[in-house]
Order: structure tokens, then C-alpha cells, then sequence
């Protein structure tokens, strides 16, 4: 006889990755009564966090970045660091007794009927659903630049990067303008100091953002404004947002061409300006090519150096979906649609199913869709960067993604 959902009530749901997206999962998993087990490759909670650079601090403010129910504390200011965030992280899921077992690496995921069989270090195990939430930042990006891998210096990513120490008088170069390339920068330029400058590389420049516009964070003014009018706040908004710095206190940092926006990052916070001016860190052009010890760049200057870091981003870690035929986007994520159509009343969630950035935006990455189309039983959650930021978004979608799981396990029960 065919098994029915309900049938399915008491099997566990596998959620892959014991990073924050998949921490948070488990706790909307748990608060729904639904059985789950959290895995991950690594040793330890949020393995990225645990080895990123000391100096890293969110780029999101405390409003906005905390789990469920439970706030950073008031000493840590508006950014905490990325240790303090690691530390919150692990102490959220002993404080909620979550289900997490580590060291089991996933090389595999393939459907076997309404099933999926997921092949690990620890065998081949059947599951109804899967939650993917192994996120980007365990799969570093190097940008493809002629002559990089022929380069006989020190050569890493950003990924790897855990303090200027290694780089003290070094010739350094840093590829990519993004939050860690300028980090990075700032720091071995701070090490070395103006006798030998870090060579921030950028390919269109850099667009500068005031952390604390008009004398508030982005994220505090939200706040401040939202019981405004609509037709009042979001303009206000939009002006605080693009507030920067005066073409004069920019001498010297490469800025993109006006109409041009392809490569430009924003960053908040103006401690590039004065770096540059002690002479701490140059910004040159991108790289044309390497040789074996030095980078020429587009701008026709040749340089010699003896590290690059290359800050080039990140990739969806999904190695395990390969044999999967999926429709995936510009950054290689997955695109999702419901298989089934998940009638949730959104207003009793939490974050109420919203970025808050927008209607194009939100129909462009549509929080309520988290099953991947094509492939149902199959979830993906902490895809969404933008607006209120990663943390806010990844408890956005892990909710809805257990509030779907919980219908699509027992439907009559949570119609």
C-alpha cells in the first residue's frame, strides 16, 4: 500500500551544515516538533567563524543579526566582532540542546524515489527531506588573472588569512575591494606602515559608505523611521544610504566612473581615507597578469611583490549536488520553487516572510520558495545577502523552510 505524509511524521529531517543558517534551522525544526539531525563536515559549531581574521567585525548591526529570542549583549556595540558572533553562536545551540552531530563530510546527494540518499563518511542513509545550509564561505573564488598560479611568492585567499603577522615587510598584494580585502588591507598596511605599503587592487574602484550616517547606523535609522509614511521613510532611507564622502577626502582611492557600478562594493566606514593618506595602503588597478615575482596591471605598471592575498569572494559549497541537473543562477545557487503549493499563513511567522527591501527584490529572491525546483523534499536556506543583511535573512528563510516542512510532513495538521 502507498505511504501517505502522514506516515512520514516521525522521520527526521537531515539538515546539512552546522553553520548559522543551519543552527537556526534546527531551532525552527525543533520549535515545530519536528524530528532533525544537523551534520557538518568540520569539528566544530560555525567552523568558518572559528578561524576568520581577528579584526573582522559584522557588516550588519546588532538590530538586525541576532538568532531568535536571543539579543547581543549591549558591550559589544552596533558591530560585534566576528569572534563574539562565533562564540554567540555556539552558545545558541547548547542553550536549545540542539541536535547536531560533526565530522560527517557529504559527497553525495541523489533522489531514490520520493527519497533522498545521502552518501557521507559515516555510510549511505535514505531521507524524505533535506535542508542544504552549507552556505559560501567554505568554498573560496580566485578570480582567473593570467600568470597567478606560475607566481613563486606566497599566494592564499582571503579565506585563509588570520592575521598580518606572516606578511610583516612583505610586498603585499590584496585582489578584490570587497569587506575583506579592505580589512586585510588596512591591517598588514597598519603592520608594514608607509615604508611598505599594501597594494589594494581594484578593478572599477571603490564606493565608500558612512558607517554611522548622519550620526545613526542604516540599520538604527531603519528603525527610527518605520512607523513613518512609506512615501517619507524610503526616501529618507535611500539618502542615508548613499551618503559618502567628499570627492576631496577621496584623493588617492580609485572610485568608480559615474553611470558605473560593475565591481564597486560598498563599504561601511571611512578607514581606507586616512590609511591612505600615512601612505599605509595604495590603491592601484586590477591585475592584467603575474609573472613569478611581480603583477602588472591593467593600468600598464609593473610592480614587484612578494604575497597576494586574493579577496575574490566565495562560491555556494554544493559539490555534493553535482549530480543533480539543476537551474542555477549567475552565483551558482540553485534556483527554487515550490513543488507543491504550501498554503502558510506568513503573518503568524516571526519575520513575517520578508526581507524589507523591496517588492522587485523580494520577487527576485522570494523568501517563501525554499524548496528547489524540481526537487521536492529538498530545501535551501541562508542564500540571501542584501537588505537587512545574512543573519536577518537566513532566520527568514529557515522559518518558513520548517513551516513548509511541517505541512508538507503532515498537511491536514497544519493546513
Amino acid at each position: 500500500m502507498k505511504s501517505t505524509a502522514n506516515d512520514h511524521a516521525s522521520d527526521p529531517i537531515l539538515v546539512i551544515g552546522a553553520g548559522p543558517a543551519g543552527i537556526v534551522t534546527g531551532y525552527f525544526l525543533q520549535q515545530y516538533g519536528l524530528p532533525y539531525e544537523i551534520i557538518d563536515r568540520a569539528n566544530i559549531i560555525a567552523s568558518t567563524w572559528a578561524s576568520l581574521y581577528p579584526s573582522l567585525r559584522l557588516n550588519t548591526t546588532r538590530y538586525f543579526s541576532h538568532m531568535p529570542g536571543r539579543r547581543f549583549p549591549l558591550s559589544w556595540g552596533e558591530f560585534p566582532t566576528g569572534r563574539q558572533y562565533h562564540g554567540y553562536v555556539g552558545r545558541f545551540a547548547d542553550a536549545h540542546r540542539l541536535n547536531i552531530t560533526l565530522g560527517v563530510d557529504v559527497s553525495r546527494l541523489q533522489q531514490a524515489g520520493d527519497e533522498w540518499e545521502v552518501t557521507s563518511s559515516r555510510g549511505h542513509e535514505r531521507y524524505r527531506n533535506v535542508v542544504i545550509a552549507t552556505g559560501r564561505f567554505s568554498n573560496p573564488y580566485t578570480a582567473a588573472v593570467p600568470g597567478l598560479t606560475e607566481f613563486q611568492g606566497y599566494r592564499i585567499h582571503a579565506h585563509d588569512y588570520h592575521g598580518p603577522e606572516p606578511f610583516a615587510g612583505k610586498r603585499v598584494l590584496i585582489v578584490g575591494n570587497g569587506p575583506s580585502g579592505l580589512d586585510i588591507a588596512l591591517e598588514i598596511g597598519q603592520r608594514n606602515g608607509p615604508t611598505q605599503p599594501a597594494l589594494l587592487s581594484m578593478r572599477t574602484g571603490i564606493t565608500l559608505r558612512r558607517r554611522y550616517p548622519l550620526g545613526l547606523s542604516k540599520h538604527a535609522w531603519m528603525l527610527a523611521t518605520r512607523w513613518l509614511p512609506e512615501r517619507i521613510r524610503e526616501p529618507f532611507l535611500d539618502y542615508v544610504e548613499r551618503l559618502g564622502f567628499p570627492e576631496s577626502a577621496l584623493h588617492g582611492i580609485k572610485t568608480p566612473k559615474e553611470g558605473s557600478t560593475s565591481g564597486a562594493v560598498a563599504v561601511r566606514g571611512g578607514e581606507l581615507i586616512p590609511a591612505v593618506r600615512r601612505g599605509e595602503v595604495v590603491c592601484v588597478d586590477g591585475p592584467a597578469r603575474f609573472t613569478t615575482d611581480s603583477v602588472i596591471l591593467t593600468d600598464g605598471s609593473t610592480h614587484a611583490i612578494d604575497a597576494v592575498i586574493v579577496a575574490t569572494g566565495y562560491r555556494p559549497a554544493l559539490g555534493f549536488l553535482e549530480g543533480l541537473k539543476l537551474d542555477c543562477d549567475d552565483q551558482g545557487w540553485p534556483r527554487r520553487f515550490n513543488s507543491r503549493p504550501y498554503d502558510i499563513d506568513y503573518a503568524k511567522l516571526s519575520y513575517r516572510g520578508t526581507y524589507d527591501v523591496g517588492p522587485a527584490i523580494d520577487a527576485q529572491f522570494e523568501p517563501t520558495r525554499r524548496e528547489l525546483r524540481g526537487y521536492p523534499g529538498l530545501f535551501q536556506v541562508g542564500l540571501y545577502y542584501k537588505g537587512k543583511g545574512a543573519m536577518y535573512n537566513f532566520n527568514v528563510e529557515a522559518e518558513i523552510t520548517a513551516a513548509q516542512l511541517a505541512q508538507r510532513i503532515a498537511p491536514s495538521a497544519n493546513a
